[in-house]
């Protein structure tokens, strides 16, 4: 059995991803616009603070559950944990993010359902 090369014979390379680089920034900047230190989101998502700042360095890539639960943790959709561009609150969002980020999940869904049927009305 042979493997085919390039006509050229040129092996490209791929380019590292950035991803993970990217993914730790986003998430980096979220826990800090809600206060939260890197041992209290560990906490919350149940893993090693060591993880955590492994994920924030871009040493470590989450799985698509761990991006989950990170998503749910800083009530931020992954959509905006993938994101290349920084994520920017204005002082009122924060405020707010913060409030909700010591709420149960139930009830940070149950108040994002409610300000979505209030835009959905008045917006």
């Amino acid at each position: 059995m042979s493997t085919k090369q390039p006509a050229n014979n040129v092996v490209t390379k791929r380019k590292p991803s950035q991803l993970p680089s990217r993914i730790g920034k986003n998430v980096a900047a979220r826990r800090k616009n809600l206060g939260l230190t890197q041992e209290q989101l560990a906490a919350r998502v149940g893993v090693e603070v060591e993880t955590i700042s492994r994920l924030e360095r871009g040493v470590h890539s989450p799985s698509l559950a761990m991006l989950e639960v990170l998503s749910e943790e800083l009530n931020i959709a992954i959509a905006d944990l993938l994101e290349e561009k920084a994520l920017v609150q204005t002082p009122e969002s924060e405020i707010i993010a913060t409030y909700l980020s010591k709420l149960k999940v139930k009830d940070r869904l149950f108040l994002t359902d409610f300000v979505k049927l209030y835009f959905q009305r008045h917006g």
